[in-house]
């Protein structure tokens, strides 16, 4: 279980990074607006401060999960399988959001 923990812990932080760069890109090119009011928040502040946010707060929360992961092996496996759900969601999201660009335009 151990194994599959670190592997998630991986994967995750792969997608969060993913999201963050397919997010600047539709920012700073005016295509999208970033949906999470408190990342929003701080992407209008400033788009480094954005970039600090974000893999501070992801950062602190892969490694809060990380650090439980022996004594909440379940519970800490099941939410870091949820949030890598969720990213998958997400990087399909922006996928699709590219996919729809290329073959839109003309």
């Amino acid at each position: 279980m151990l194994r599959r923990i670190v592997k998630l812990v991986y994967f995750l932080s792969v997608l969060i990074l993913i999201d963050l760069t397919a997010t600047l890109f539709w920012v700073e090119q005016g295509l999208a607006t970033e949906a999470n009011p408190i990342m929003d928040f701080f992407y209008q502040a400033s788009p480094l401060l954005f970039v600090v946010a974000k893999l501070g707060l992801s950062g602190a929360g892969i490694w809060i999960l990380y650090y439980f992961r022996k004594r909440f092996k379940k519970k800490v496996f099941a939410a870091l399988l949820g949030l890598n759900l969720v990213y998958i969601a997400v990087f399909v999201y922006h996928l699709w959001a590219v996919l729809f660009l290329l073959f839109s335009t003309n």
